[in-house]
């Protein structure tokens, strides 16, 4: 192993952009497993570590390092330590470690490239939280930085598409490298690479800012989108009994207490915190919770299934006139067995509407005028996803349990939506508010 100076690592960590706990003092790290890589043009050493604060929980993450006279540096700064990493998975290939071993997984079957010495390399800056890489211009690779215990499920869902349906809607899984051992965890995930993409987000935004009203060819694609999320459930429920991880299985009336009752918990937090900042949102409380009541006492039907779970504009590309979707982590905040969780698939098409909701009101505040184009979109997505899963056993049997299921997932998405924004970004704050308004107004 390349003898790591632990003194050092507090300070390293700090600067390290995808480090969480910057703003928290070290208590100390220590080392939980590691092993070296051999026998390739880059000597690394891939570690877990295991981050103790003054306060709040340890966090684990994984460096890939290499000696240097300030103590370590970061391996996945040369080509060929990248290079060996994706030998390792293409290859299938096993390592020893401290207390279990590292495992490479490949699911690709003979598509993509070996890792050989001149693949060329070509890093994305875009993230924070990981490190990315496109190798040979075919495949992508994810290189965790913060780990989780647990099953990681990116990683599940994605070889489950990959492996046990038709779906190809995506940028196809292909490989994996696992920590196996008392520090198990999933360390890098390898994916098709599709050259071309565009950012559903930045696509839907530069569409708005052109077309006044929306045209035919708009409105099309966002049928399509729908239609692509119809696809992506019709998978999930392909599932068969014998998968208990993705398995259908049927939607409860205290499934539909328990969601209810998550929902009108999160509404009294959130009103009380944002109502201090707007004062129009007081007095608002009785009538949104009528959504959250309707959604308990609705007649049970439908399916649980594994979801996307954290579903928006972002999480989508346009590549050949084509929409995929990806990036099946879930909402970071929550842990992975909650992600885990099966739910309506509902909460994704809710996921959706919002993110039309957030484009429109992003171009408004660019100094555009809003002209009414969530409606058109909502209609166009909402009929492709119909379309996709007409009888669909998972969807509630009759329409008023689908609008009133719909309508207090959209109520659930808002209100992550003001905490998200009073935390993160307050000018934008008035976008969920708005929308919230809008929500007490309706019938």
């Amino acid at each position: 192993m390349t003898t790591l100076d632990l003194t050092k690592l507090p300070e390293y960590l700090k600067h390290q952009r995808w480090f969480a706990g910057k703003a928290w003092p070290i208590k100390h790290v220590t080392v939980v497993d590691h092993t070296t890589l051999q026998g390739t043009p880059c000597g690394m050493s891939l570690a877990v570590v295991e981050v103790v604060y003054g306060l709040g929980q340890p966090e684990r993450y994984l460096l890939p390092v290499k000696p240097s006279p300030d103590g370590v540096r970061d391996a996945l700064e040369d080509d060929d330590c990248l290079r060996a990493i994706f030998g390792l998975i293409r290859d299938g290939g096993q390592l020893p470690s401290a207390s279990g071993r590292v495992v490479g997984e490949w699911i690709g079957g003979d598509e993509g490239l070996a890792a050989g010495p001149q693949t060329p390399v070509r890093r994305l800056m875009v993230e924070q939280s990981n490190t990315s890489v496109v190798l040979g211009e075919q495949v992508i690779i994810k290189v965790i930085r913060k780990l989780e215990a647990g099953v990681n499920p990116e990683h599940e869902v994605g070889r489950f598409l990959a492996t046990r349906t038709t779906f190809r809607a995506t940028p196809t899984l292909v490989g994996a490298l696992r920590l196996e051992g008392v520090a198990g965890a999933t360390l890098a995930l390898a994916h098709r690479f599709v050259p071309n993409a565009t950012d559903g987000w930045k696509y839907t935004l530069d569409r708005l800012r052109q077309e006044r009203p929306l045209g035919e060819r708009f409105l099309g694609e966002m049928e399509d989108l729908g239609s692509r999320l119809g696809d992506l459930h019709q998978a999930f429920g392909s599932a068969p009994p014998d998968d208990p991880a993705f398995a259908p299985e049927p939607l409860l009336q205290e499934d539909l207490q328990r969601w209810s009752a998550s929902i009108v918990g999160e509404l009294g937090v959130t009103l009380a915190e944002a109502g201090k900042l707007h004062p129009d949102l007081e007095g608002r409380r009785d009538r949104l919770i009528e959504y959250a009541r309707r959604l308990a006492l609705a007649p049970p039907s439908g399916q649980k299934l594994r979801i996307h779970g954290d579903l928006h504009l972002g999480q989508v590309l346009r590549a050949n006139n084509q929409w995929l979707i990806f990036d099946f982590e879930g909402e970071p905040a929550r842990s992975f067995t909650a992600r885990r969780e099966k739910y309506s698939p509902l909460r994704d098409v809710a996921g959706m509407l919002r993110s039309f909701d957030y484009a429109e009101a992003t171009v408004a505040l660019e100094g555009g005028t809003p002209r009414g184009r969530v409606g058109p979109s909502r209609e166009a997505f909402l009929s492709g996803y119909r379309k996709a899963t007409r009888d669909a056993p998972f969807l509630p049997s009759d329409e008023a349990s689908f609008e009133t299921m719909l309508r207090a997932f959209e109520l659930e998405k808002l209100l992550y939506e003001v905490r998200y924004e009073m935390q993160n970004r307050p000018d934008w704050v008035r976008i969920p508010v708005e929308a919230l308004l809008r929500m007490e107004e309706a019938p």
